[in-house]
């Protein structure tokens, strides 16, 4: 069985990163890219997934306030694209679009859970700053 490569696409949210980078922080939406597709997850008002799929890299899909950063190589797996496509689906029904939250359930969280399953490690921690700084500030308290 060939081995296909998993890459995660980062995506500046240019509006507060670009005024935001020069301190460390900022604010990203990722996709997976497996078989020349990409899947992501957003928000919106309706019981169902917030899961879709566009082309790779393709910011344009995503809206104007995102602009494509860079793409990481995560690994490799071996699942079939009809077994990704499953692991979507499954997935989608614990991300629905209604289920959104910035902070608790976004876009990162979806990344890092399909990158657990398909190459056995979360993505890069800094992707998901947001989480990072909530969690930093509950161990402090």
């Amino acid at each position: 069985m060939a081995r296909k490569p998993v890459r995660l696409n980062v995506y500046d949210m240019f509006w507060t990163n670009e005024y935001t980078s020069s301190l460390g922080i900022g604010v990203f939406h990722s996709g997976v890219e497996i078989f020349g597709r990409e899947y992501a997850y957003g928000g919106h008002p309706f019981p169902m997934t917030g899961v879709f799929e566009i082309p790779p890299k393709q910011q344009d899909e995503l809206g104007e306030q995102f602009r494509f950063k860079e793409s990481l190589l995560l690994g490799y797996t071996d699942f079939t694209l009809d077994e990704v496509k499953l692991i979507v689906e499954e997935l989608g029904k614990a991300f629905k679009g209604d289920q959104y939250h910035l902070i608790n359930k976004n876009c990162n969280h979806f990344t890092s859970e399909l990158a657990k399953i398909l190459v056995g490690k979360e993505i890069p921690s800094w992707v998901n700053r947001l989480e990072i700084g909530r969690a930093s500030c509950r161990e402090r308290v």
